[in-house]
């Protein structure tokens, strides 16, 4: 049976005491492209190629799995790395200031179009 800890919430048995927490990284290891597979296989404790065979799947009915693998490939971190690539590149854009000028921009053109509507 689960028990509460602290918070109240419910615990499993901690198997894995003293190791370090599970993340999910892409790996540099058995990777095919970008190591999205291959760090979600280690994620869940599958192997990669049923994480493969999902994708396409997906990607042979309906094309979803090409989304899934981009976004992801942009949102998940590299092993050793500490941000993904999606927040790299927010950060360059937040210090450039041609897309700070075109956030402004566009702050005001809503903010206008509000007051005339």
């Amino acid at each position: 049976m689960p028990r509460r800890g602290p918070d109240g919430h419910h615990r499993g048995m901690d198997m894995n005491k003293g190791t370090t927490e599970r993340r999910l990284r892409r790996t540099r290891d058995g990777r095919m492209l970008a190591g999205v597979c291959s760090g979600a296989a280690e994620f869940l404790g599958v192997d990669a190629n049923i994480v493969r065979l999902l994708l396409a799947v997906f990607t042979i009915f309906g094309g979803a799995g090409v989304a899934v693998y981009a976004i992801a490939w942009l949102l998940i971190p590299e092993e050793g790395a500490a941000t993904s690539i999606a927040e790299d590149l927010f950060k360059k854009a937040q210090d450039n200031p041609n897309v700070q000028d075109a956030v402004q921009r566009t702050k005001d053109a809503v903010n206008k179009n509000r007051t005339h509507a």
